[in-house]
């Protein structure tokens, strides 16, 4: 009797070291990045699973090493970035079985400027974006929506009507009007897909214009921060978010757009869960202080055309996502006198 209790014993202890192992590899899988940053000469701690080990694809690869660490509790593996460059790397269970690819890229080690200051940013949307849809009310009384019954939604970007760029809301206007009731092809953009849409126009009872039942947006502009400038490159980064249409919430696809000198009126301030804002003026030139030629979920990035003023502030060494710790931290910002100030803060989740 107690020999069959010592097998059933063991046989259960072997099932949950089995399915600890299994879960442990599967835990490490989903927490394992798609892609590694490291800065030349840093190394970065990878945690391994007890099945699953990271393995380079070509073992004479010069721009990263590997090497294994132990100890009595788990392993380790060492990467250690060593010349600029990229390399590929495969996460394989039991030293065999590839489970999923990693590419460890290795850049310089680069300095920028902190800013912390005050700018306009003034942007033209690519083509003309869609913000609302609307109704038009006939002559016989009845309404009619004939960009909704076409399939338009809100957030598409029209990029051309019958072959001709659009780029600003009154070519829209235009073209409508000269072909008043005759269809209009339509060239919009998606979610990154091109599409084309055949709309006719109605003709409005109340001013007697031909319309298709649309509300566009051709600029945005608003008053932000300048988080960074490469004394190297004289380009700037700033905002730290995406421009985002503030009715349909779509990260705009700008054209061109210009960074001007601002003058900070009243802020804001923050709130749990509810971000600050800095409500301020800017002043429109035909010497912008720089040139915008990206807008990203992560900010605005472009070249300066002028020597910012906080270029007296010494480069820092930047910092990759992994190498960012909960605790007190430090920023730049402008909130009055036009004066950029460092402020105490903490981080509190990573």
């Amino acid at each position: 009797m107690h020999r069959k209790n010592a097998k059933f014993y063991i046989l259960n202890l072997a099932i949950v070291f089995t399915i600890f192992f299994v879960v442990s590899s599967f835990v490490t899988i989903y927490n394992y990045p798609n892609e590694i940053n490291l800065m030349q000469g840093q190394s970065k701690k990878l945690e391994n699973s007890l099945l699953c080990k990271l393995v380079l694809d070509n073992i004479q690869d010069e721009n990263i090493n590997l090497s294994k660490l132990n100890n009595t509790l788990s392993s380790f593996t060492l990467i250690k970035g060593k010349t600029e460059g990229s390399a590929n790397a495969t996460l394989k269970m039991l030293n065999l079985l590839p489970i999923k690819s990693v590419t460890v890229n290795v850049i310089p080690d680069k300095k920028i400027i902190p800013s912390g200051e005050a700018i306009g940013v003034k942007i033209q949307t690519k083509g003309v974006l869609v913000v609302g849809l609307s109704s038009i009310t006939t002559a016989d009384g009845k309404k009619h929506s004939p960009a909704a019954d076409v399939g338009f939604e809100i957030g598409d970007t029209i990029l051309e009507i019958n072959s001709k760029k659009i780029e600003k809301e009154r070519d829209i206007t235009i073209i409508v009007n000269e072909n008043k009731e005759s269809s209009l092809n339509f060239l919009i953009e998606r979610e990154g897909k091109l599409l084309k849409i055949d709309v006719k126009p109605v003709q409005s009872m109340e001013d007697s214009i031909y319309r298709i039942g649309l509300w566009v947006r051709d600029n945005i502009a608003g008053v932000g921060t300048m988080t960074f400038i490469d004394p190297e490159t004289k380009s700037f980064g700033a905002l730290g978010h995406g421009i985002t249409d503030i009715d349909s919430g779509v990260l705009v696809d700008i054209s061109k757009g210009t960074i001007l000198k601002s003058k900070v009126a009243s802020v804001q301030k923050a709130r749990k869960t509810v971000p600050g804002e800095i409500v301020g003026i800017f002043y429109e030139t035909d010497d912008p202080y720089g040139n915008i030629s990206k807008n990203t979920n992560f900010g605005i990035y472009g070249n300066l055309n002028y020597k910012n003023r906080n270029n007296s502030r010494s480069p820092m060494p930047i910092a990759l996502n992994y190498q960012v710790k909960e605790g007190p931290a430090k920023i730049l910002s402008t909130i009055d006198d036009n004066k950029v100030e460092e402020f105490d803060i903490e981080i509190q989740k990573v």
